[in-house]
This record gives structure tokens, sequence and C-alpha cells, in this order.
């Protein structure tokens, strides 16, 4: 008896001690070491805006190398600024997609992902979406089709071959995101607070207000397709939701020196650790001459907040005198090429031609997203259109200020002068107050066209859209186009290296991978 009831404690005892040997480091054995831990949502927000604002490989590449000088706010002789030309560069033309997908898109998703199922972190959620809305209409803005609804889900689906969704689809899944976004976000709830490295500060009220404004850009861009309706009702539900309504919602990203430095500044500025474009070693950034002669001609004065000569030694920080700006033609090399060559602009030195001021590139200036002054003259233009009620006059005049205003962001050298501001604005509305449609369109295009200086994703996307200004395309030697400003940026060679199927596909439904194709908002 004795013997059975210690052979039974043996056994236990040895049982006891087998289930402690498989309890112990339980969670490190059972947890997946290739999984992505739980973030806390404050970081990983923190990073999504960071890569929303970017860096200096998709802002100098697409920002300012395509989109920049195709629309003739910049130009440049070096063949490296393949926009200013129309050449095609693949590492340049496909680097917002190589940057936004698998660094922002992912970080956003991910938050979204983590926080969908916690109503405590609805705030989280709706921002994390509406960053990431801001990245993807950019994507599609320049490529077209693109992937969309398996965007930045691969590690959650193991989908490494997301389809390509097409614009439309895109457009309307953006569309409704962000007013469910705007549903959810909740003062009473938990906000990020200093995370948010906008100038929201983690306001939920401000958020929701980019939201519909975001919704109302949304809708505009709609609007060249032959229905507008769907444009229509985009606009309508965003001045209902509440768009912007002052100076102070502005949408922008706060940088800091010697931290995370403006993406552009770090390609423009000349301080230290930056590209130096600008500098007297390169002088590869200059204004368009189109772009000084639209603002010289209109005694805009924005010109010499912008602008400024370099100094006679070639370096930064000459003059800003609005007389003295020159612009430096698009379509030209530093050759001596007799129809190519800088020879031909009448002017060889490039340093008596005009690039941007260096007030407005230091490594903590406003990274400008979306602007009180954008979403006024998109009001006048729906106000125009008859979408909504209103006088597109008042707006437009408010809008005009306003784009004048946001450069005092820039710092306290820029000084806003609001009697200069509304005497230029009203001088300007004329062209709205009477006329066609089409008259005001280009008033309120023009305008637009300048108050989005450095958000050149935007200044691009818009002058397809309405055509306004009227550009005069340039046609250097081997250019991809024919001479015609392109119309779209090609996707990246490396994604038909590893997603082939989907990308052809893409093609054969949108059109050929061309400059010349255009996106589906953009056909008529």
């Amino acid at each position: 008896m004795f013997k059975l009831i210690y052979q039974g404690r043996i056994w236990l005892l040895a049982a006891t001690l087998a289930m402690s040997a498989c309890t112990k480091n339980f969670e490190q054995i059972n947890t997946d070491p290739t999984a992505a831990p739980a973030v806390t949502p404050g970081i990983l927000l923190t990073r999504g805006l960071l890569y929303a604002s970017g860096g200096e490989f998709e802002a100098w590449r697409s920002n300012l190398i395509y989109c920049g000088p195709m629309v003739q706010h910049l130009s440049s002789l070096s063949l490296t600024y393949a926009g200013d030309k129309y050449l095609y560069n693949d590492g340049y033309s496909g680097a917002a997609f190589n940057s936004f997908y698998p660094n922002g898109i992912k970080i956003l998703v991910t938050l979204i992902n983590q926080t969908a199922n916690d109503p405590a972190q609805a705030n989280f959620n709706a921002m994390a979406t509406i960053t990431k809305v801001i990245m993807l209409q950019r994507l599609t803005d320049l490529h077209g089709d693109v992937p969309y609804l398996a965007a930045g889900r691969g590690f959650l689906d193991l989908n490494f071959s997301p389809a390509y969704d097409r614009q439309e689809t895109i457009y309307n899944g953006l569309a409704a995101e962000l007013i469910a976004a705007a549903a959810k976000l909740d003062a009473a709830k938990a906000t990020p607070g200093s995370a948010d490295i906008s100038g929201y500060g983690g306001s939920p009220e401000q958020w929701k207000k980019l939201a519909y404004s975001l919704l109302l850009r949304i809708g505009l861009r709609l609007s060249k397709k032959s229905d507008p309706a769907k444009a229509k009702e985009y606009v309508q539900k965003a001045v209902a939701g509440g768009v912007f309504t002052r100076n102070e919602d502005i949408f922008y990203m706060q940088h800091v020196a010697g931290d995370y430095d403006n993406p552009n500044s770090h390609v423009i500025g000349v301080y230290p650790g930056s590209r130096a474009e600008t500098g007297k070693s390169n002088l590869s950034i200059k204004l368009s001459k189109f772009f000084v002669d639209l603002l010289k001609t209109k005694n805009d004065p924005r010109l010499p907040f912008i602008s400024e000569l370099p100094k006679p030694d070639s370096t930064p920080g000459g003059s800003n005198v609005p007389a003295l700006q020159k612009g430096l033609p698009n379509g030209y090399d530093n050759t001596s090429d007799p129809v190519y060559g800088i020879g031909s602009t009448g002017d060889a030195d490039l340093a008596h031609y005009s690039q941007p001021r260096q007030i407005i590139a230091q490594p903590n200036s406003p990274n400008i997203f979306l602007t009180y002054s954008e979403v006024q003259l998109m009001l006048a233009e729906a106000t125009a259109r008859g979408w909504i009620a209103g006088d597109p006059v008042s707006r437009f005049i408010t809008g005009v200020k306003s784009g004048i205003w946001q450069w005092s962001l820039y710092g306290p050298a820029i000084v806003y002068d609001d009697a200069a501001a509304q005497a230029y604005a009203l001088a300007e509305s004329a062209a709205v107050g009477a006329g066609s449609l089409n008259t005001k369109l280009e008033a309120i295009n023009t305008q637009y066209y300048i108050t989005t200086f450095l958000n050149e994703y935007e200044a691009y996307a818009n002058w397809r859209r309405s055509g306004y200004p009227v550009l005069k395309p340039v046609n250097y030697k081997n250019n991809e186009t024919n001479g015609q400003i392109p119309r779209r940026l090609r996707y990246p060679r490396n994604d038909y290296d590893v997603n082939r199927e989907n990308v052809e596909a893409a093609n054969a439904a949108q059109g050929a991978d061309l400059f010349t194709t255009p996106v589906w908002w953009d056909k008529p």
C-alpha cells in the first residue's frame, strides 16, 4: 500500500513539474517572433505623420524633380530634373510609390487595424485614416490605378502581390473613409496630444475640418468627368460637414532643425546637412520664367516672399526686389547646344536667375498640405458652378488673401499686409464677378496654382484637372511625350519584377504605362 501511495505521489510530482515547465515563459514560447508587437498608438501616429510629410527621397524626386518643373513653378538646366524636359527616370518617377507604401501607409494601416475595435482609440483611428487618405490620393493622382484595398496590408493578410484598383473605386473609397473618419472624431475620447506633430496638436475638431476639406478636394477633382453628379455630391457633403473656416485651420507638418527637417527645404535650402540645390556649387533649382512673369504681371505681393536672386558671388540670399526677379525658361540644359543650351535663353549666367528664397527653405519650415486659401478657392469654384449657394467673389477674395497670409508661417521676416492683400485680391476678383464660367474658372485656378507653390503634388494635379493656368509645353530633344506636358508618372520598374501580373492588369484597364496616358479623373 505504501509503495502504491509513494508511486502515486511521484507521478503527481512529475505531472506538476511538467505543467510548470510548460507554463514557464509561456507567452514567449507561444508568440510568433516574426509578428509585429502592439505599439503605442501615439508612436505609430507620429511615425505615420512623419512619413506622410516625407523625406528627401520622394520630396526631391516626385515633388521637386517631376511635379514642380512639369507644372512650371520650377526650372532647371540639369538633366537630373527630368520633369523640366519630360524625360523618363524610373528611380524618380516611382519614388513616391516606392516610399509611401512600405513606410507611411504600412504604419498607418497597422495603427488603423490595431485600433479598429477599440472605441476609446477612435481619434487615433480616424486621424490615421485621414493621413492615409492624403498619401493614397497623392499616389493615385500621380499614377492612376494603384493598390488601394490591399495597401499596407501585406503583413496583415499575407498578400504580397496586391491588385491595382481602378481610380474610380479608389476615389469613392477615399471619400467614404473621410466621411467615416469624421464621424468617429470625438473630443470626449483620448487624443494624441503632442504625438500629433501637425499644427493641430491632436484636436479632433481640427481633424474633422480637415476630413471634410479633403472631401471637398476629392469632389472638385472629379469635376472634369462628363457627369459631375458625384463631384457635386461630395462637395455638398463636405460643406454640410464643415470645412476650414479660418486661416489657422491650415494643415501642415511641423519640422525641427537638427531632428527631422522639412523635406523640401532639405533639397532647396542651404544649411548644414542639406542638399543645397540652390547653393553656389549647384544652382540647380530655379523659379520658372512662366511663374515669375505671372507674379510680376499681376504685381503679386507674394513674389518678394518666395523669390530671390543669388548674391554676386552666386551664394543664396541676394535681392528679393520684385522688379529684379527673372525666371529661368523651362526646357534648356547647361550646354552650348544652339537650340537647347542655356545660351539660347539670352543669358548664360545662372546667377542672374531667381530661385526660392532661403527664408522659405529652412529646416524648421512648415510642410503644407491643405490651406484655407485652397478651400476658399475651391468653394468659389463650386459656387460659380452652381453646386452650392453663396458669392464666388467674396470666397475668391478671402482665398487670395489667405494665400498671401500663409507665407507668414515661414517666419517673422515675412510680414503680412492686409491692406495690400485686400487691394490685390479685389483687383483679381474682377474676372470672377463677370464673364463666362471658363473666365471665372481660369481666375480661380490661376490663384490656386499660385497658392500651392511648393506643394507640387497638388499644383500638378489641379492643373491637369482645371487646365489653368494655360502653360506652354517645352519640346526638349528625345523627350517622352512629343512635347506635351505629362499627364501622369509611370509605375516603378521594381513592381513589374515583384507584382507583374497586377501591374499589367492595371495597364490593360487604364492604358499604356506612359506619361501621356491620362488618369481616370483626367479624362473628359
